[in-house]
């Protein structure tokens, strides 16, 4: 998942937002450099993450994409569903996306002493931007696409990853309807036994 369901499933617990933030940003194990709540945080990351890569429909989706596609299939699903929940938000949350956005990043720059430099500066562009609010806009795809595509060290075809995305979408969002509730139902019994 991408930074919007990661926040959502983790909101509104402060700990569980920086450290779901930060998921991306600390590999290996986990070693105490960080409060036991943030670590919390960091390991409901990885979990997400493990349950999305195997449940069925998020599968289902990644097989949609044309072959040459299909090992940068997670990265595009996290994406694209990360689009669906920007555009059903009303459906998953009470508050308007850009309300709880203010409040993410409320928690991030109380919390900024904590996050490496990598995850301050990406933290600042998105604040300053309001990134996270336009998930919803088909550019926020393409663009994504295209980024990731330029920060990965072989060659590989994302560039083109936005045609794929319109080539599926109606099937694609049919997934995620499925798809995220179940993810929220996971992340409900994950908090309650972790």
């Amino acid at each position: 998942m991408n930074h919007l369901a990661h926040f959502k499933v983790s909101h509104p617990d402060p700990h569980l937002v920086v450290g779901g933030f930060l998921g991306d940003f600390i590999k290996g194990r986990l070693r105490g450099e960080f409060p036991a709540p943030i670590e919390r945080g960091i390991r409901l990351h990885r979990a997400v993450d493990a349950y999305a890569d195997r449940h069925p429909v998020a599968r289902r989706s990644i097989d949609r994409f044309a072959p040459e596609f299909r090992r940068y299939g997670p990265i595009m699903v996290d994406v694209i569903y990360d689009h669906f929940l920007a555009g059903y938000w009303q459906h998953y949350h009470d508050n308007e996306i850009s309300r709880f956005c203010d409040s993410v990043f409320a928690i991030l720059r109380d919390n900024q002493e904590i996050l490496p430099f990598p995850a301050q500066s990406l933290a600042g562009r998105m604040m300053a931007s309001r990134s996270i609010e336009s998930y919803h806009h088909d550019e926020f795809v393409a663009r994504s696409l295209s980024s990731i595509s330029l920060r990965l060290k072989r060659d590989n075809p994302l560039q083109r990853g936005f045609d794929e995305f319109i080539a599926h979408r109606a099937e694609l969002g049919r997934d995620f309807v499925v798809f995220f509730p179940d993810l929220m139902a996971f992340c409900e019994r994950w908090q309650r036994e972790n």
